[in-house]
């Protein structure tokens, strides 16, 4: 009874939704006249928001956010709730479905400084970074006495190497906010990265002035002090990350880094064996393990570490190689299919499969190629393929949708839409189908609203002004 995002199953639609939905109407209208009714209700909220706090102080996330979905389904207005939803979805990786929250909150509180900070961490997740500063430059114009929303566009520019411009960013985030401890050690970031590293020191010191405890200003501190040599101050500061915040992985390697340094080489190794016998190990982590067994004479150690890292240096190295280069192929035979030349563009994708067989660009353009050319089913697995490689990347979900509709599977084309807009709400193509779906439904309303997404979003489309006009009797502009 729930939307279909707080479950993440398929929405039911037609007919039995109308049943559902009469019978949710009657069942809350005699719920509503019951006088214990609201204090029995927030009672259960209560419980369940216990039960998820338990949950996360144990690690089990998805408990948790089961939970809370539970309780969001007996109070669906609440903004609270959808936030909390929201940024458990975007912690356990599910960035459309936390999008999704974020929206329905953003939706519930418009102004809300931490549901639209979340949300553009979101979308910065799946590097939708024009979407990303849309809602930050909001969010800080709607707040002008925080600098929060400030600190995030400056870490966006950092990211970017806009130095210049997240340097104008942070320093206003830090007059509007003295006290944002967070807007001291960007700014510092910042000035590191332009070379600066007086200022940037400077920065540090402010934010351990104001919060001595702040992890990432003792790390970013320390890392400075490393490429200074000065490794005395920088293995105080490392130490100091690590023991307030032991998960910061970025932490642990800096202090195995510096501890080698010092000559404090049993150390070094304790912290870096656990990280380096982990499946998702660095390569450089396994290089820093060399220099610490050389630090404490384990020369046989050392060997056998060395023999490792140059092996797994060799195939990361070559894995990146043949991806770009796979990649630069699958572009090439985009432009050719796009000219109708598909014979040389399937010669070029083929090249790029035996350098990338999992390459995702060259499965892409592979399923537009089937699509065209009416092999519906080989295109569903070869766009099935790419979204292995990028699960929200917009124009893969837009072309699922379409085979979708060729499949007359209307439900997972809408859902494939859906998403698409999710990850891109700019994607007007996704809207006009998913209007030109809700048509077919019968569903009138949500045809009329999808398709003045489309126009709006595109308005010297003919096709997307003419099925709207057609739609709600206008004549055509």
């Amino acid at each position: 009874l729930c939307s279909r995002h707080h479950f993440g199953g398929k929405s039911l639609h037609g007919r039995r939704i109308v049943v559902l939905r009469l019978l949710c109407g009657i069942l809350l209208a005699a719920c509503l006249v019951h006088p214990c009714f609201g204090q029995t209700q927030q009672t259960r909220i209560k419980e369940l928001e216990n039960a998820a706090g338990a949950a996360l102080s144990q690690g089990k996330s998805e408990l948790a956010l089961d939970k809370y979905r539970q309780a969001l389904c007996l109070q669906p207005r609440s903004t609270t709730l959808n936030l909390k939803v929201a940024e458990l979805y975007l912690s356990t990786g599910q960035v459309l479905q936390a999008i999704e929250a974020y929206q329905t909150a953003l939706k519930l509180d418009p102004v809300n400084e931490k549901t639209a900070i979340g949300l553009a961490r979101a979308y910065r997740q799946i590097y939708n970074y024009d979407e990303t500063r849309r809602l930050l430059q909001r969010a800080s114009a709607q707040h002008p006495k925080s600098g929060a929303a400030l600190v995030e566009l400056g870490r966006l520019d950092i990211h970017l190497q806009y130095y210049d411009q997240a340097v104008g960013e942070l320093r206003e985030a830090v007059q509007r906010q003295p006290s944002l401890v967070a807007a001291y050690v960007n700014l510092g970031v910042a000035y590191q990265a332009k070379g600066d590293q007086q200022k940037a020191l400077e920065q540090f010191n402010r934010a351990i002035q104001r919060d001595p405890r702040s992890a990432s200003a003792h790390h970013f501190r320390g890392m400075l002090y490393a490429d200074q040599d000065d490794n005395e101050h920088a293995y105080a500061d490392a130490h100091q990350a690590y023991v307030l915040d032991p998960a910061i992985t970025a932490s642990r390697v800096l202090l195995a880094k510096v501890a080698t340094r010092v000559g404090k080489c049993a150390e070094a190794i304790d912290l870096l064996k656990p990280l380096t016998e982990s499946e998702s190990k660095e390569t450089t982590n396994l290089y820093l393990l060399v220099r610490a067994y050389q630090c404490s004479n384990q020369a046989e150690l050392a060997r056998q570490a060395q023999s490792e890292f140059e092996h797994r240096s060799q195939q990361e190295e070559k894995g990146r190689r043949l991806k770009m280069e796979a990649d630069h192929l699958a572009e090439r035979a985009g432009d050719l299919a796009r000219q109708n030349q598909l014979s040389p563009a399937l010669e070029l994708l083929n090249q790029a499969l035996s350098k990338d067989p999992e390459n995702g660009p060259t499965h892409a353009v592979l399923a537009k190629i089937e699509f065209s050319e009416g092999d519906i089913p080989k295109a569903h697995s070869e766009i099935e393929v790419a979204l292995r490689t990028s699960p929200w990347n917009p124009d893969y979900l837009y072309v699922l949708g379409r085979v979708f509709e060729r499949q007359q599977d209307w439900q997972g084309a809408l859902e494939a839409f859906q998403k698409t807009v999710l990850a891109n709400p700019k994607e007007s193509d996704a809207y006009y189908e998913m209007g030109q779906i809700y048509m077919q439904r019968g569903d009138r309303a949500r045809a009329v609203q999808a398709l003045e997404k489309a126009v709006k979003l595109s308005p010297d489309d003919p096709d997307y002004k003419k099925a709207l006009a057609e739609l709600t009797g206008a004549k055509s502009q």
